[in-house]
């Protein structure tokens, strides 16, 4: 090997796995759709660097991505800061699929900068044995996943996320209060075309429909519980933020974003945070309800409310 040649502790891989919905997209549209901050061009020029793999192999933009199969993407490895936890809180557990409630501030999955702080990362630390997603959640955003221990468990957890038959019911603080007790907000999303390409805009896309309750308040703030019948990105908070009333803390829909830029630009002051209300966006996914993906049985699970939450559910 040539003097200071990369070897494999200089790379980060990051795997995708192709959803059935992107099954027959060429390469390089697919990882366009994947990767919010890359345009076609650059994800071509990552192609053409000879850092993407399928199989084990490099492979051309115009090839067609299959259901299920792994993308690697290959990416400089950075210094990164400690994980936040060295385990996650198991909720339930057995031998194809476990049931777990993440902590604010750990992401789902690797990213090219992140690697040791993700829920995949941790839990396969933890259990010893490789984990599969069937679901995301925001890097801010705390509470309940269920993740796959067998690729015949991820694919029936998977379908199900699909399908639109796995139940899931958030909880939100959010500014304001309301004089109604339930909501149903039917308001197609998509991509605001701004400067913040991951903001979601209000009546162009996608169909999206969120059922909201409002459980508590003190005139100042609210706890509301949110149902989500579809799944766009960001649905919650961007309902949420149409109704007047954005998620405490949310620095992308509180205002015109201000917030999120000067944190991409590692700018944020402590009095950005104060009139955001809180350091994180107060988010939880709360409960989850979905089948036994070895036996069907219908199983339903409840987090914990945060104890950053200064509100509860009244009833609790």
């Amino acid at each position: 090997m040539a003097a200071g040649a990369p070897t494999a502790e200089d790379w980060i891989e990051v795997p995708f796995r192709v959803l059935k919905e992107h099954d027959g997209l060429r390469l390089d549209a697919y990882l366009a759709l994947r990767l919010h901050k890359y345009s076609r061009a650059k994800v071509q020029k990552l192609i053409d660097d000879g850092r993407v793999f399928r199989n084990g192999r490099g492979t051309k933009a115009s090839g067609r991505v299959s259901w299920d199969e792994t993308i690697l993407i290959r990416y400089p490895r950075t210094a990164e800061p400690p994980a936040l936890c060295e385990t996650l809180s198991v909720v339930h557990q057995e031998e194809s699929f476990v049931v777990i409630d993440k902590p604010a501030g750990v992401l789902s999955h690797p990213t090219d900068k992140i690697l040791h702080n993700t829920v995949t990362a941790i839990l396969t630390r933890q259990l010893g044995r490789k984990v599969f997603l069937a679901h995301r959640l925001d890097r801010e955003t705390s509470g309940l996943m269920v993740l796959a221990l067998d690729a015949k468990a991820a694919r029936a957890l998977y379908d199900q996320f699909v399908g639109r038959e796995v139940k899931k019911e958030y909880l939100a603080v959010v500014f304001g209060d309301a004089a109604w007790t339930a909501k149903t907000v039917d308001a197609p999303l998509g991509p605001e075309g701004g400067e913040i390409k991951v903001r979601q805009a209000v009546g162009v896309g996608a169909p999206a429909v969120t059922e909201f309750e409002r459980l508590a308040g003190d005139g100042r703030l609210m706890l509301v519980s949110a149902k989500p019948r579809t799944g766009r990105l960001h649905q919650i908070r961007a309902h949420l933020a149409h109704l007047g009333h954005p998620v405490v803390g949310d620095k992308l829909y509180v205002g015109g974003g201000a917030a999120y830029m000067k944190a991409v630009r590692r700018e944020l002051q402590p009095e950005d945070l104060a009139a955001l209300g809180a350091e994180r966006q107060l988010l939880h996914a709360w409960r989850l309800s979905f089948a036994h993906p070895r036996t069907g049985a219908r199983l339903s699970f409840e987090a914990s409310v945060p104890a950053d939450f200064p509100l509860r559910p009244e009833a609790a």
